[in-house]
């Protein structure tokens, strides 16, 4: 054997031996977990609903351990811990070290190697599929935010991240917390039974007043910037529709027991072009990344739409109506589904021929899907939303890029055939210019 040969083998050992030896903690972890052991959990993302989610993972168990925090801020992680460290109520159980805060684009691989049991992961939804597979390949149980994904490699890439967690016995449990509302769970169970007859239709609505914008901050490159205001941005929310209307999407396909089969939509972008509360501060934005100049300010407004109508088709031909969006007036967001004996609020009641109400205990479904994933931990029965929550968020991005592209298509075209990939990958986002795209124009090109 010659020396190259000589250091190769033994290169090829040492990874062997340390493969092994980092499968044996993280199982070390896992059993760990079970039973009434501590459990260490490390957040990733530690903007407003980051540190909603770390507080509700905390209240859910006694024994669990916040011991690191990871964000695209160093600040935010810094203010994180801070916060964290100085409320009483979960004094001693707050444990992170210096060397236990990560923050840049690279973080949550950094987060993804520490000693954690379950990672709660609640940043931009463009980097949710790449986090998720990280963290799954390091052996780490998941609670991540809703959408997974926005665009259709996204929600690819979290289905494959799913089936290996049930590969290797992993949790997933996602923020589509009406799943986890006992009300919703019992009515389901009704609706599947046939309660309200064969579904033919349906309606959902999330159509708010509008969101926030964060103008100029200084120190931050344009990139960065973009990241920070990631709402506006189609690249990284996926829109309003997989952002905020996907709770009512996801229960439309859980009446279904799954996706729809076709999309059609149509939509726009009137009012977010003329709210003077953004445009002054995205005007701002421009003058500070292009020495003084406004030219051009538009693309610091985003490029999201206000509205989208979107219709899906089911496998039993049932037709569901969709609307979401942003403009000043009147908010909605509830849904309704018809059957041919009854129809259902989504929610807690039956009406028809076999009328119900909901009688017992209520409880708040973004504390209980930390409570219900704990609890799947530790029984050794881990539950893995992966699947079913990637197909939601597919779902919504179907009905945005019907949208988008004024063309119909179906689900087996958009999960077999799309060739849809907006986020860069990792090895070029770096602190720098931004990336902006196009308004769509509801005629772009179907990709």
């Amino acid at each position: 054997m010659t020396a190259s040969e000589k250091n190769k083998s033994t290169s090829k050992k040492n990874a062997t031996v340390a493969g092994a030896a980092a499968l044996a903690g993280s199982m070390a972890h896992l059993a760990h977990a079970q039973g009434s052991g501590k459990i260490k959990v490390g957040l990733l993302g530690c903007g407003g609903r980051g540190n909603g989610a770390i507080r509700q993972n905390l209240n859910a168990d006694p024994a669990v351990e916040v011991i690191a925090l990871a964000d695209l801020f160093e600040s935010q992680v810094c203010n994180t811990r801070d916060r964290l460290m100085g409320e009483d109520k979960y004094k001693g159980r707050i444990k992170i070290d210096d060397d236990h805060l990560f923050w840049g684009f690279d973080c949550h691989e950094k987060l993804a190697q520490c000693d954690a049991d379950i990672l709660c992961m609640a940043t931009a939804p463009a980097f949710r599929g790449r986090q998720m597979m990280a963290a799954i390949k390091a052996g780490k149980h998941v609670f991540t935010e809703k959408p997974v994904a926005t665009d259709v490699a996204g929600c690819r890439e979290v289905m494959a991240a799913a089936a290996l967690a049930k590969e290797k016995g992993l949790a997933i449990v996602c923020g589509t917390q009406r799943r986890h509302e006992f009300n919703r769970v019992e009515l389901m169970k009704r609706i599947h039974d046939g309660q309200i007859g064969e579904l033919v239709g349906g309606q959902c609505y999330w159509y708010g007043s509008g969101i926030w914008y964060k103008g100029y901050k200084e120190g931050m490159s344009e990139l960065e910037w973009q990241c920070y205001n990631w709402y506006h941005f189609n690249w990284l929310s996926g829109d309003q529709i997989c952002e905020q209307h996907i709770h009512n999407i996801d229960i439309m396909n859980w009446c279904f027991n799954g996706p729809p089969v076709k999309f059609m939509s149509v939509g726009g972008r009137a009012w977010r072009s003329y709210n003077e509360k953004q445009i002054e501060p995205a005007k701002d934005v421009c003058r500070k990344y292009n020495d003084g100049s406004d030219a051009n300010w538009e693309k610091y407004n985003g490029d999201i739409w206000d509205h989208i109508f979107a219709e899906f088709e089911y496998a039993n031909g049932a037709r569901c109506l969709s609307f979401s969006g942003h403009s000043p007036g009147k908010n909605r967001g509830d849904e309704k589904i018809v059957g041919t004996k009854g129809t259902s609020n989504c929610s807690n009641a039956i009406e028809g021929e076999n009328p119900w109400k909901y009688q017992g205990k209520y409880v708040k479904g973004m504390d209980q899907e930390h409570i219900d994933l704990i609890q799947s931990i530790r029984s050794g029965k881990p539950l893995n939303e992966g699947k079913r929550i990637a197909e939601s968020t597919l779902t919504a991005i179907g009905a945005r890029t019907a949208a988008y592209t004024g063309r119909t298509f179906s689900w087996k075209w958009l999960f077999n055939s799309s060739k849809q990939d907006l986020v860069p990958k990792q090895a070029d986002l770096k602190a720098g210019r931004g990336i902006f795209h196009p308004i769509a124009t509801g005629r772009d090109r179907l990709v």
